[in-house]
């Protein structure tokens, strides 16, 4: 069903009318959308795919962003549609599509328009392919999509339509002459190479239309010209055809300037001077790639596509040819390197697949080749770089109308060459590459709710390599999607038997990077099984760690060489550099290595997450806090691989060493159950085997231990734990680390009830820490005495003592004491009802937390700051503060409510009792939808003006 009355136009600035009236569309959301949506007609588009193009500047856009740009632009676009009817915009499970006819969008229409001018000129109707023509030019406006031009993924639409605008235009002209014209012909012709100056075929045209017209002086001086532009412009002389016209001109030729009007189907034969190979299957999901590799071929001399085995240059860089505009009569020439053995045949090669006779050296190839003009498609140059590298140094030297793409799986390292890495697939993209496939596998395939998990699991544990997605949709053959998926764990010998005419490195997934792994010498490959054993990306210092090299730059050399032969990754904008390596090949390479080797690299993995995490933790509390954490933020997969690996060893001390070293990371960072699990794992074993664990790295992991069941909302097992951790240090003589856990375990017994006992016991663990000099302990010491303070209904005292613990915590750079202890005065002054300095405690401890990236506590002082915002006449607000809680803190199985059951319960009643139960719950959903930038947005307006306003808008909205 397609809905009438309604006229959307991209090309130039939206033009959007409903039953002839002009629609405003609202914000650059709703356009954009709107163009997303555009660019996808007739097909349909997912909402992922939506969120990722339209909300692009959002870290993690909400599907209830989506829902409301969408509901309000069917609002704008259906006005009057029936209730429950979608109108304009409709959905289909996941996906969303246009429900207009072709005609309504002016885009769709003009690109029809052409097609049927290119039909009727073939035919020989010339006077109706220009009136087809015509109509279409009359669709144009100006630059299409004009309002969102900015928008990545229009840009490829924009490339497309504005080249078959300029052919359109140029193919006008050219039936206009022939008919007959040339005075009408000039002005326009003289308008095209004004707006397009580089294009050589448009002055072709002028140069002819001036002649017709009687105007030969023009004409040569339009050939001056263009001449000078070429010169100017790109350094380059006038190609063969306006250097044949020029001679014509000056030789008064008009039997080939005035010649007989040869019909467009016997001009415009199909180009056989070529041996572009001719696609059996259409290229998906590769418009943004298209577009930037075909500008870069239009002002580039040497391309090189790069990128691993299977993801895709040879039919990206055939489609950039095949798309190229208007059909040259020289090329595109195809040459495949791949069967080539040694670096001495290239040029021989390249000279019999131009059909180039003679000795077919370098020399002769470029002297040849020298005048001609077309592009060059190098396939498969790796193993061939010498070779490669000297015949494409002497074409760009000496054959200047030559350009050159080439496919690589490391670039030729030559000047003036642009590199262009081709990406693996998104997982949208993915998934609709394996629905084409499989379609032509199974008739009637279609993706639906059943298989959608399984095919979602499929292209991204085949990293979005077209090649293995094409070998897993080719299976269905004989087994189903979820088989397929549960198969990859044996995925070289699941993905066999591709294509009989594909060439023998692209019949499997194995064969493809098998290709390149052959290339590498014995110290290469060696590293590449070596950091295989990284579950993540890595660094140098961790690649030098597994291969054995000291210092870590020794092992730059052959890091380098599995990054420039697409083995490696280079993480962008990671400082230090960090690498990673696709899955596919990480499995390829552990299939290498054997036993012994691998026990060994895991020894040494192993040991050097410990010793990096153990270098990390002594600053965890101090100026570089917030680097540390990002920098265990970014080796977290190697701590859950090391982890892994130990308990599969049996080796429990190592788990509760790296327990140690990381549970202030764990808390800090949310990885509540991670942390547990981990430390668990290392105790169970250790009472399983009666290993004997140092006293030191006992205490450690137990107060690791305690922070994080007291987190999970259990203080009685957390102070059980507590307490084990500092009668252990105690035996070891460590008197700060006992003082510190006998303070903790003074606050998680005040929990469920304060006691003289406890108070006693944190006031005298903070002396201690005193006449240690431990200076960041003792914040915490303080801190804790004046919680219980607070619990025992003391708030002046409280205050005193939380007040030194903010000026103790803030001398030595320990923020979380400093924001812990705030939010404890800011509690305090609730408790009094003295707003003012609750808002003063929010204050400092807002920027603190935000300042390292804290997650728990921040999400705490959300929860609290609910009840405040509550008391400060905005309720709404704080229910959806809550909200936000809930949904941030559920998806790490935090919950402030239930890590203190004693405030956080009263501070929901606060919000909750203001509202009502039903307006509570309405806008508690709300707020499970905002994101953490938009909660801090919250709190910075509190802190800066003292209230937040009217009910913030959602991302999108």
């Amino acid at each position: 069903m397609t809905i009438a009355g309604v006229a959307l136009g991209v090309l130039g600035g939206f033009a959007v009318s409903v039953d002839g009236r002009p629609v405003d569309l609202g914000g650059s959301r709703q356009r954009a959308l709107l163009a997303a949506l555009v660019v996808a007609f007739p097909g349909d588009v997912s909402g992922e795919r939506l969120l990722e193009q339209v909300w692009h500047d959002v870290d993690d856009p909400k599907t209830s962003s989506l829902h409301f740009a969408v509901s309000k632009l069917r609002d704008r676009l259906s006005p009057q549609r029936p209730r429950g009817d979608e109108g304009v915009i409709v959905r289909e499970g996941s996906r969303y599509r246009l429900a207009v006819a072709a005609e309504q969008i002016d885009a769709v229409r003009f690109t029809d328009l052409v097609a049927r001018g290119d039909r009727l000129r073939e035919q020989g109707a010339a006077q109706a392919a220009a009136e087809a023509y015509a109509t279409a030019l009359s669709c144009w406006r100006g630059s299409p999509y004009a309002d969102v031009a900015d928008a990545e993924f229009v840009r490829s639409e924009v490339a497309r339509l504005t080249a078959v605008e300029l052919r359109t235009r140029k193919a006008l002209l050219q039936i206009r002459l022939d008919l007959g014209g040339a005075d009408d012909v000039v002005e326009t012709a003289e308008r095209l190479v004004a707006a397009h100056p580089l294009d050589e075929r448009a002055w072709e045209l002028l140069v002819v239309a001036l002649y017709r017209a009687g105007r030969q002086a023009d004409a040569l001086a339009a050939l001056r010209r263009v001449r000078t532009v070429l010169d100017g412009e790109l350094g380059i002389e006038p190609g063969t055809g306006l250097r044949e016209l020029e001679t014509a001109v000056l030789r008064q030729d008009d039997a080939r300037l005035l010649g007989t009007v040869i019909p467009p189907s016997a001009a415009a034969p199909r180009n056989t001077n070529s041996t572009l190979p001719s696609p059996r299957t259409a290229l998906v999901a590769r418009n943004r790639e298209l577009a930037e590799v075909a500008a870069a071929l239009a002002r580039e001399p040497l391309v090189t596509l790069v990128g691993p085995g299977g993801v895709g240059k040879t039919r990206l860089a055939v489609e950039v040819c095949r798309q190229g505009g208007e059909r040259p009569t020289d090329g595109p020439w195809f040459v495949d390197l791949g069967a080539v053995g040694t670096d001495a045949l290239v040029a021989a090669t390249v000279a019999a697949a131009l059909q180039i006779l003679g000795p077919g050296t370098v020399d002769h190839l470029a002297t040849v080749l020298a005048p001609r003009e077309f592009v060059l498609v190098l396939d498969n140059c790796e193993h061939l770089l010498d070779g490669v590298v000297e015949l494409v140094t002497a074409l760009l030297e000496r054959c200047p109308g030559v350009r050159i793409l080439a496919t690589s799986r490391e670039p030729l390292g030559i000047d003036g060459e642009w590199v262009y890495e081709v990406p693996p697939l998104d997982e949208d993209a993915a998934v609709e590459l394996f629905g084409v496939r499989a379609a032509g596998v199974v008739p009637g395939w279609t993706i639906h709710d059943e298989v959608t998990e399984p095919v979602r699991r499929i292209c991204t544990e085949l990293d979005g390599i077209p090649l293995g997605i094409e070998l897993a949709a080719a299976q269905l053959r004989v087994l189903s999607e979820q088989q397929i998926a549960e198969g990859l764990s044996d995925r070289f010998a699941l993905l066999q038997g591709g294509s009989r005419t594909a060439p023998p490195r692209q019949r499997g997934l194995a064969d493809a990077i098998e290709w390149s792994y052959r290339l590498l010498d014995d110290e290469q490959a060696r590293l590449l099984r070596e950091v295989a054993v990284f579950a993540g990306s890595f660094d140098l210092e961790g690649a030098a760690a597994v291969h054995g090299s000291a210092p870590p730059l020794s092992v730059l050399p052959p890091l380098t060489a599995l990054v420039r032969r697409s083995l490696l990754r280079v993480e962008p904008a990671s400082s230090p550099r960090r690498y990673s390596m696709l899955q596919t090949i990480r499995e390829f390479a552990l299939e290498r290595v054997d036993a012994s080797e691998r026990d060994r690299i895991a020894v040494v993995h192993r040991r050097f997450v410990l010793q990096r995490a153990l270098a990390a933790t002594p600053h965890l509390r101090g100026s570089r806090a917030r680097q540390t954490f990002d920098a265990l933020t970014a080796d977290i997969a190697e701590h859950r691989a090391a982890a892994a690996s130990a308990a599969a060893a049996g080796d429990a001390v190592y788990l509760l060493e790296l327990a140690g070293a990381l549970y202030w990371f764990w808390y800090r960072r949310g990885h509540i159950g991670e942390g547990l699990g981990v430390i668990s794992a290392g105790l169970g074993a250790v009472e399983r085997s009666a290993t004997v664990v140092p006293d030191a790295t006992l205490s450690s992991a137990l107060t690791g231990l305690g922070g994080l069941t007291y987190l999970a909302g259990d203080p009685a097992a957390a102070a059980a734990a507590l307490h084990r951790s500092a009668e252990t240090a105690a035996r070891t003589g460590d008197a700060v680390t006992e003082a510190w856990m006998r303070s903790w375990w003074a606050y998680c017994s005040a929990i469920t009830g304060p006691s003289e006992e406890s108070l006693h016991a944190a006031h005298e663990s903070a002396d201690v820490l005193r006449r240690e000099g431990a200076v960041w302990q003792r914040a915490d010491a303080l801190l804790i005495e004046g919680m219980i303070l607070r619990f025992l209904g003391r708030p002046e005292r409280a205050r005193q003592v939380l007040r030194e613990a903010v000026e103790t915590g803030e001398r030595c750079g320990h923020g979380w004491a400093v924001g812990s202890a705030s939010w404890t005065l800011m509690r305090t002054a609730m408790d009094v009802g003295d707003t003012d300095a609750a808002l003063d405690a929010v204050r400092v401890m807002q920027p603190v937390l935000e300042a390292e990236g804290d997650v728990t506590s921040w999400l705490v002082l959300v929860h609290s700051a609910a009840a405040l915002v509550a008391r400060l006449g905005t309720p709404d607000v704080g229910a959806m503060l809550l909200g936000a809680v809930r949904a941030l803190g559920g998806h790490i199985g935090f919950l402030p409510e239930v890590m203190d059951p004693v405030d956080g319960p009263r501070e929901v009643a606060v919000v909750r009792d203001a509202l009502g139960d039903a307006e509570f719950e309405r806008y508690v959903g709300l707020g499970a939808g905002l994101d953490r930038a938009e909660v801090s947005a919250l709190l910075d307006r509190l802190c800066r003006t003292g209230h937040v306003g009217a009910q913030p808008e959602l991302s999108g909205s």
